[in-house]
């Protein structure tokens, strides 16, 4: 009978200090040192929110950057690739090869395309929004994250500033 007491107690303490004490702690340590990224690095205009900076959202508009093709309702909060083969021949449905496009990410969720993807969109965006080119690739230079890739809600968002 001491053992099934002894194995009770320690599994009750696991639990407590595995299921409350140490999420409790990472999330206190969390919301203390990273306030911002605790909360999703959620992104607001005009007290409203309108994104995550990490969370991918579906642009369909001429005038704004268009993320990676997904096979996932990015609004519904699914996540998951389309696991089709190159050889499958629904593939170009699901997943068009654009222009310097990267491939649908496993999660269908980045948030981020390579730097030719979104220079091979300048055109259609200077045109839809009566930009001057080298107006809309200065924005693609200054929202790059590092050297190849560039997070398509912080393009559109500066293009929004352009009016």
């Amino acid at each position: 009978m001491s053992s099934i007491k002894q194995a009770g107690i320690v599994v009750s303490l696991t639990m407590v200090l595995c299921g409350v004490a140490y999420p409790l702690a990472l999330t206190v340590t969390g919301q203390a040192l990273f306030p911002s990224q605790a909360e999703g690095s959620l992104i607001e205009r005009d007290g409203e929110q309108i994104g995550s900076k990490w969370i991918a959202q579906p642009f369909v508009s001429e005038g704004y950057f268009h993320g990676r093709p997904t096979a996932v309702d990015q609004l519904t909060g699914q996540s998951g690739g389309d696991n089709m083969a190159e050889s499958n021949p629904d593939r170009p449905k699901h997943n068009p090869k654009l222009p310097g496009a990267i491939e649908t990410s496993g999660s269908g969720l980045d948030p981020h395309i390579s730097i030719e993807h979104a220079m091979s969109q300048v055109k259609r965006i200077s045109e839809t929004r009566s930009l001057d080119e080298s107006e809309v690739e200065r924005i693609i230079r200054e929202t790059a994250d590092g050297e190849s890739y560039v997070n398509v809600l912080m393009m559109n968002l500066s293009l929004d500033e352009l009016g």
